[in-house]
């Protein structure tokens, strides 16, 4: 099946303490399965609506407790209370929140299209699986859609449809990688950096990169965000904290704004009601930082790559470095999320709650517009850009970045609309939804 991509902001643990949130270890599987009786969800409902009133970042749009409806199942009594701002907050079961260890990516990403006689074909984006490297498969390869996930159909376009011309079994039991390509480029004797990062996992991931980065004193870096649905704060700020140069040192990286209600209990508490996450100064290996050493690349700007999917902790990067150095975004608008959330569970019911419960800023109190990053570059179609692979330097949005850097526009310049987005077939699921990977279980 396709895995839907989380792209909440995950909040920042410790920052703030509530009796409603628990950790995984405080989970009791003892849960409660309800069936539909008279006043069978009263109780829920009533914790669900105390929850919200409290934690809600939008509480003051919730209806008033009196008029809500707490006969309805669980599911629709929270979503009764969302507010039409709010395109983010979900619930779900406890024990379906957090995917299984074991899960595992089949290994591609692909973007749907659809002929004008109704049938579907699919273009790889990236291979992440190192079997179905082998095998041949790569960007820009046309897949025809099967129901065995673990069969992949390649084929040729023709006018009539896909004509099947090899097929390739893949070993669905491989962990996707979060760094997908790292390179550095020599730009007029200009060491340039090049980060594909799918999304903000383990930090343990980036510091080898840095690390590489570092070691070769870069003058310049790319980041590639444009499949970057976003992850956690920290990983987050362990990237922007390598990037940014003396400027950003023990500056602030992130400040969260609440509800009325947390923002006053905060006050009371901690004088403020806003969290404040600063930056640290980089230890260059010798000390640990988080768990892990950082390297400070110390830049003056960084170049990102964007599409309409980057989200979340990608803008959070982005808008978290601004203060301190130039960011020049290349590619398409992003999604626009500039608010993040936190779990809230309870031992005795069924389901948690992953309401929309801050809003972050950056050290001038910028933050991501609901209708996301403008760019400073556009480049069309940056998501689904498939004739060159990754890190060629003739990939339209890789390109654009490397003219800016050499100041010679022709030198790596390609032809930005050389890409299957010029025929007329349509794309489906438009937006973070078209991000797709096949998911199973072991």
């Amino acid at each position: 099946m396709a895995k839907r991509f989380i792209i909440t902001l995950t909040a920042l643990l410790g920052v703030l303490s509530f009796n409603s949130c628990t950790s995984d270890d405080d989970y009791s599987s003892e849960v409660h399965d309800f069936v539909q009786t008279e006043n069978v969800y009263l109780e829920f409902n009533q914790w669900i609506y105390a929850q919200m009133n409290h934690d809600y970042l939008w509480r003051n749009d919730m209806p008033d407790s009196l008029s809500c409806d707490y006969d309805l199942a669980p599911v629709d009594f929270y979503k009764s209370l969302l507010s039409p701002k709010d395109r983010f907050s979900y619930c779900e079961t406890n024990n379906g929140y957090n995917p299984p260890k074991n899960e595992n990516q089949l290994g591609y990403e692909y973007q749907l299209y659809e002929l004008s006689n109704g049938s579907e074909f699919a273009q790889v984006l990236l291979v992440t699986n190192p079997r179905l490297k082998e095998k041949g498969l790569k960007r820009g390869d046309v897949v025809i859609c099967q129901s065995d996930q673990r069969i992949i159909v390649r084929g040729k376009l023709e006018q009539n449809g896909v004509v099947p011309t090899d097929t390739i079994e893949s070993n669905p039991f491989v962990d996707e990688q979060s760094v997908y390509l790292d390179s550095i480029y020599d730009v007029n004797s200009r060491k340039t950096g090049y980060l594909c990062y799918l999304r903000f996992d383990a930090i343990d991931d980036l510091v080898p990169v840095i690390k590489k980065f570092y070691d070769a004193g870069i003058d310049e870096l790319i980041l590639d965000f444009r499949y970057n649905p976003g992850g956690y704060v920290n990983t987050c700020k362990y990237l922007s904290n390598s990037i940014v140069n003396e400027r950003g040192y023990d500056g602030i990286f992130q400040q969260c704004t609440y509800n009325d209600v947390l923002t006053r209990e905060m006050k009371e508490k901690t004088g403020s009601g806003i969290s404040v996450n600063r930056f640290s100064t980089p230890d260059n290996g010798a000390n640990n930082s988080l768990g892990n050493p950082m390297y400070g690349l110390n830049l003056q700007r960084v170049f990102v790559l964007t599409s309409k999917n980057s989200a979340s902790a990608s803008e959070a990067a982005i808008i978290s470095m601004r203060p301190y150095m130039d960011v020049v975004i290349i590619g398409e608008q992003t999604y626009g999320k500039g608010v993040g959330s936190w779990t809230i569970r309870d031992n005795r019911y069924k389901y948690q709650l992953q309401p929309i419960t801050m809003r972050y800023h950056n050290a001038l109190m910028e933050t991501t517009p609901d209708e996301g990053l403008e760019v400073d570059y556009y480049v069309p179609d940056g998501y689904s850009t498939a004739k060159k692979e990754l890190g060629d330097i003739k990939e339209p949005l890789l390109a654009k970045a490397l003219n800016l850097i050499a100041g010679d526009e022709s030198r790596f310049m390609t032809t930005p609309f050389d890409d299957i987005t010029e025929t007329p077939y349509n794309v489906i699921n438009k937006g973070p939804s078209s991000i797709s990977r096949f998911i199973v279980s072991q």
